[in-house]
């Protein structure tokens, strides 16, 4: 059994995969009602035709489980807010536990950068999102460093993600077929 937590595209991926590996069960558990969820109505709708379980307005509050594997999510349901559109509240006494075997995390647009990169000097905005020194070339503040997609810019589509990806390592290997010529530059003229 399966539970997906996010209702954007990426869930129904993970959703529609499960379902086309065997899995007895899988689950999208969205903290929103279903005309909220970001996900394309084409995808829900396919996931729904391929046997997924949609369960609105549950937001996750833990995952449950311990040394010998997940056993489920503790969910409370959640209404619309009387604040701003889109937010939602939980219902007090409306918690519950959908069983599950496996958890998928499939939701989130605040950046969460490793320490590491703060370790090494890569700067960040204030956002959490990676600074580029070099947009054109997606290369960071650390000379050994290039980063594009999600990591730059926030949630995006994974083409975006692809094509910086493909653009950043033509930049990381311009760069070193520049450290090459200049070492062997450096070669002929000692010699």
């Amino acid at each position: 059994v399966v539970a997906v937590l996010g209702g954007g595209d990426t869930g129904m991926d993970c959703v529609r995969t499960a379902i086309r590996h065997g899995v007895f069960e899988v689950s999208c558990v969205y903290r929103r009602d279903e005309s909220a969820m970001p996900g394309s109505r084409r995808e829900v709708k396919n996931a729904r035709d391929e046997g997924v379980l949609f369960r609105f307005n549950a937001q996750p509050l833990e995952i449950l489980g311990d040394a010998e594997g997940v056993r489920g999510v503790r969910v409370v349901r959640t209404a619309a807010s009387a604040g701003r559109r889109g937010e939602v509240r939980a219902v007090d006494g409306a918690e519950a536990v959908i069983e599950a075997d496996v958890v998928i995390l499939a939701f989130g647009f605040r950046p969460s950068p490793p320490a590491w990169l703060a370790a090494h000097g890569i700067a960040l905005h204030p956002d959490g999102k990676v600074a580029l020194a070099d947009p054109q070339r997606f290369r960071t503040s650390h000379p050994k460093v290039w980063a594009g997609g999600d990591m730059v810019r926030g949630a995006d589509l994974v083409v975006t993600a692809v094509y910086e990806g493909r653009e950043a390592g033509d930049a990381i290997a311009a760069s070193l077929r520049a450290g090459l010529t200049l070492a062997a530059t450096a070669a002929s003229a000692a010699a």
